[in-house]
């Protein structure tokens, strides 16, 4: 019972280790965007926050990695990741060598000055992937605590960088090279932390068709959170001007603060749910209070963002970017409502129930349809984000409830029927 205890209280505390390392990295991410947004202007914003918009891409390609090494991880697949992470080496080469091969193509779209940045970027690619597979190999065996080291390695090593460089060239014109080389940096430095070592290797079929399938599956959900999430920011930047679409960088910045605030209740729940499900322990419970932390932690910033809106972009940003303060509470309110729809979909894809992952992947395209429909106006484009976000926690919420009755009816079936038959 003491070890039980321990082993409780270890996770717990690991946990809360995990949780303020991920609040003290978003700060210090966000206090570089905004050291950035203040010495580059709303113009120079634009392409440095769309950098940092491509890596939250990949981020999203990289968690479906983290997610289906923790799952497996949890229901002790160990020998399997390893053969997962050497075929996804060169799997990851080839995805950069063919961005790098269309990065002229994507520069022209999204208005970059030069391509340099994009291929500096690309590059990164392969380091970033493998420190995702590390990063699920840790939040698999709970070892939150180095998890959260990888990613204080990577803020740290991205802010030094950054500041220095910039600090060092800034007259010369090369700012965005700079933001691309610091990534790459940072996601180096982390993989060499990161790695990891098991105790022998599988490539046994079954079990790698298996990890595929799911593998599969995460990817269609993360397409989803890349549309969602990401596709705002990129179509803003390619259908409208320079100086206002830097001006929405700066107000989506802030706004997603409440989807890395929360970030963490989510992380810690997967694994947790996995494992329950495992034994045959209840575990609806966990998915209740995740839900409550989150909505609770966003409300509040919602709240915020609206009482305090004007001076929240003052401070952040400075006077250039005044006007977008009225805007910021909705963008905070769209986020809320993602963020707590995102609780429904990690608790039901540690189920593996994968209905809530078609109706993200189909608000997904639905908001590039709408945006790229409805963008009169910068306000425009926030309220299809709002109407589009209530709309998929509306359907979680119904589909969570259907889930709920189903598996109650089925429960009180089994039980008349053992009554019969004794």
């Amino acid at each position: 019972m003491s070890a039980f205890l321990k082993n409780k209280f270890k996770t717990l505390g690991d946990g809360s280790f995990l949780f303020v390392a991920t609040l003290f990295v978003n700060i210090g991410n966000y206090g570089l965007n905004l050291i950035l947004g203040r010495w580059l202007g709303p113009e120079g914003f634009a392409e440095a926050n769309l950098l940092a918009t491509l890596v939250m891409v990949l981020s999203f390609i990289a968690m479906g990695l983290q997610l289906t090494t923790a799952k497996f991880i949890a229901e002790e697949e160990t020998s399997s990741i390893q053969h997962l992470k050497k075929s996804l080496f060169f799997i990851s080469i080839a995805i950069a060598l063919f961005l790098i091969m269309v990065s002229p193509w994507v520069g022209v779209f999204l208005q970059f000055e030069s391509t340099y940045p994009l291929i500096i970027l690309f590059i990164g690619i392969p380091f970033y992937f493998q420190m995702s597979v590390s990063r699920g190999f840790y939040q698999g065996t709970k070892n939150f605590k180095k998890l959260a080291w990888t990613y204080i390695i990577e803020m740290v090593a991205r802010l030094i960088i950054t500041i220095v460089l910039i600090g060092l060239f800034i007259d010369k014109g090369v700012n965005s090279e700079i933001i691309a080389f610091a990534f790459l940096a940072s996601f180096i430095f982390c993989d060499l932390y990161a790695r990891f070592k098991v105790k022998g290797s599988s490539n046994n079929p079954q079990r790698f068709k298996k990890i595929a399938s799911f593998l599969a599956v995460i990817a269609i959900y993360e397409l989803s959170q890349i549309l969602i999430n990401n596709s705002d920011v990129i179509l803003v930047k390619h259908l409208f001007p320079a100086y206002e679409s830097g001006l929405y960088a700066s107000v989506a910045l802030l706004g997603r603060a409440v989807f890395f605030a929360t970030w963490t209740v989510v992380t810690i729940l997967f694994p947790m749910v996995i494992e329950k499900e495992r034994k045959g322990e209840p575990h609806l419970k966990l998915f209740w209070n995740a839900l409550m932390i989150v909505a609770g932690i966003g409300a509040c910033m919602v709240l915020g963002a609206w009482l305090l809106g004007p001076q929240v972009m003052n401070i952040a940003f400075g006077q250039e970017y005044a006007s977008m303060s009225e805007f910021l509470w909705i963008y905070a309110l769209l986020t809320c409502l993602f963020a707590c729809a995102n609780v429904f979909v990690y608790y039901n894809m540690s189920l593996e129930n994968y209905i809530p992952v078609l109706i993200s992947i189909i608000i997904g395209v639905l908001q590039i349809i709408f945006i790229s429909l409805y963008h009169n106006s910068i306000k425009q484009v926030l309220l299809v984000q709002v109407c589009l976000m209530t709309l998929m926690l509306i359907s979680m919420i119904f589909y969570q409830i259907y889930k709920i009755n189903t598996e109650q009816h089925s429960t009180d079936l089994s039980l008349k029927k053992a009554s019969v038959n004794l």
